[in-house]
Parts: C-alpha cells; sequence; structure tokens
C-alpha cells in the first residue's frame, strides 16, 4: 500500500503554511509555495532532497500574495508550471500587484500558470487529490482533497475554529459559507484539516464546533 505523509512548513510574514504532500514512492505536490528568501527556499530545498522526492506538481489553493510568494522559486527548481484556477488569474490583481496594494515592498516573479477546473481530479501515482471549488475568500479558491491521506487542504477558507476574511477581492462571506457547507462539511470527520495559516483540525471537529457555521 503507498502511504501518503504530508510536510507542513510555515513561511514568510505573515506565517502561510506551505505543504509537502508525497508517498512512498518519492511522488510529491507542492501546495502553496509561500517561501519569501532564500533562506525558506533553501529550507524546502533540503527536506525535498533528504527524502528524495520527485516533485510532479506544483498547486495553489488561491494566488493571494502570501500564498504565491515562492511560486517563482518552485516553478525554475522543479520545471514545472504552477496550477490554479483561472478566476484567481483573471478577476484578481496579480501578486505582485497584491503586494504594493498592502504597502510591502519587494517584488515577485509570476511564473506561468495553468488552470485546475473544479472537480478536476489530478494524480500523484496511485494518490489522487480532488479539486474542490471553494470561492468566497477569493473568486477561484480551492480546496485539495486527499483521501488516501485523509487530509484536505483548505487554504484560507476553513481555519482551525474560523473562516477566511472576505474583505478582499472577489471576496463574499455568504459565498464563502455555502463553500464550506457544500463542499468541505461532507467530507469524512477524521478528515484533516490543513489550512492556509495555524494549526490542523478535522472535518469533524469543524462541523460541530466551528462559530461561524452555524
Amino acid at each position: 500500500m503507498t502511504r501518503t505523509k504530508v510536510k507542513t512548513f510555515t513561511f514568510n510574514s505573515v506565517a502561510e503554511n506551505t505543504y509537502i504532500l508525497y508517498n512512498s514512492t518519492g511522488e510529491a505536490a507542492i501546495i502553496d509555495c509561500g517561501c519569501m528568501d532564500r533562506r525558506e527556499e533553501e529550507e524546502l530545498l533540503r527536506f525535498v532532497e533528504a527524502e528524495q522526492l520527485n516533485v510532479q506538481l506544483l498547486l495553489n489553493t488561491h494566488l493571494h500574495f502570501d500564498h504565491a510568494w515562492g511560486n517563482g522559486f518552485a516553478a525554475k527548481a522543479f520545471d514545472l508550471p504552477v496550477r490554479a484556477h483561472r478566476a484567481e488569474v483573471e478577476e484578481m490583481p496579480s501578486p505582485a500587484v497584491q503586494l504594493g496594494a498592502f504597502g510591502m515592498g519587494g517584488t515577485m516573479d509570476e511564473p506561468e500558470v495553468q488552470y485546475i477546473e473544479a472537480g478536476d481530479v489530478l494524480t500523484l501515482g496511485n494518490v489522487t487529490i480532488q479539486a474542490l471549488f471553494v470561492p468566497g475568500h477569493s473568486p477561484g479558491h480551492l480546496a485539495f482533497y486527499c483521501p488516501q491521506a485523509g487530509a484536505v487542504f483548505t487554504g484560507d477558507a476553513l481555519f482551525a475554529g474560523d473562516v477566511g476574511r472576505t474583505d478582499l477581492w472577489g471576496g463574499s462571506y455568504e459565498r464563502l459559507k455555502k463553500s464550506i457547507r457544500t463542499e468541505l462539511l461532507p467530507l469524512p470527520d477524521d478528515t484533516v484539516v490543513y489550512p492556509g495559516h495555524g494549526p490542523t483540525s478535522t472535518i469533524g471537529y469543524e462541523r460541530s464546533n466551528n462559530p461561524y457555521l452555524d
């Protein structure tokens, strides 16, 4: 049986969670690469090299700047396109423009983005990653559900005891709550929630205890 594992890094000045999902054959996906400087890039590369991983997918739940800071680095390092929903490109300012909007200095590489559609199923060997459409925090926000790992990567849609902010480009609180209720809460109770910031939770716990989902 192929085992799946998750490695968590907390990167950049906004304490964003970057994840590597990988299996026992070494095939891997990087989700929301948020490296903002060379030290963080080297930390991620050391892990990939130590585990002898073959990175095959660069996935973005959404393209807010803190989740996309390392996309240019990762695209070059692994010779892969970044993958995200088209609305993240077509209905929002680019991550580099967002930096300026938040009054933050610096520049960002903006690599090619290949589009993922809602309902797409991506593969890492015999491990599947299902793209769930959960807009509301951003217009094309996705969550990535891996049943073999019992894990869902929720970006900034669902947190432990909280939900994402909805005052940015294309945000909608009602749309976000509907997205979570229809796409995330039906997952098995023991599914681990890996959010874009902060600690993990489970779907069962959030369904019963998250005060924003009443």
